[in-house]
């Protein structure tokens, strides 16, 4: 059992981010990058499945990325500048999960959120580029990732 408090997307959050979403379509282009809106979904999935342990990434982490861009990246800046740099599993165009159509992808990452919500802090596995996160940390950087991308898609 998991001493202390459970750390999930609070539900305020969550249904603003449910929100976002059922505003997007399969029409729906990006005013920014190269990704179409079943990619922007797949992206986004596999974050949530590497973090969940669903989805193998390599960590390619080191202390820059870990211990000075990451907390400037997530909690310093607004937003993430458009373009950015992703690792290769969660790149559409490299080692990220091929898109499959919109309603599965956009109900897959709904679920995505409650999977999350329900695992426990010791199970979430490292990120790609920025090595061992906490709960919290895959939270706030998972929630402003995917706000990023609705962004990008007018949500």
């Amino acid at each position: 059992m998991v001493c202390g408090m459970n750390i999930t997307i609070e539900n305020e959050v969550k249904e603003q981010l449910l929100n976002r979403l059922s505003q997007l379509s399969p029409k729906s282009k990006a005013k920014w990058g190269s990704m179409t809106v079943e990619q922007m979904l797949a992206h986004m999935n596999d974050a949530f499945k590497i973090c969940l342990g669903m989805k193998e990434a390599k960590d390619n982490s080191n202390f820059l990325w870990g211990k000075i861009i990451f907390p400037v990246a997530v909690y310093a800046i607004p937003g993430f500048p458009r373009n950015s740099v992703t690792a290769k599993e969660l790149n559409q165009q490299k080692g990220g999960t091929k898109a499959r159509d919109f309603y599965t992808e956009v109900e897959f990452l709904k679920k995505m959120i409650d999977v999350f919500n329900e695992r426990e802090e010791e199970k979430v596995k490292p990120h790609p580029m920025f090595g061992k996160l906490t709960k919290q940390q895959w939270r706030d950087l998972l929630v402003k990732h995917l706000s990023h991308h609705l962004k990008q898609f007018g949500v």
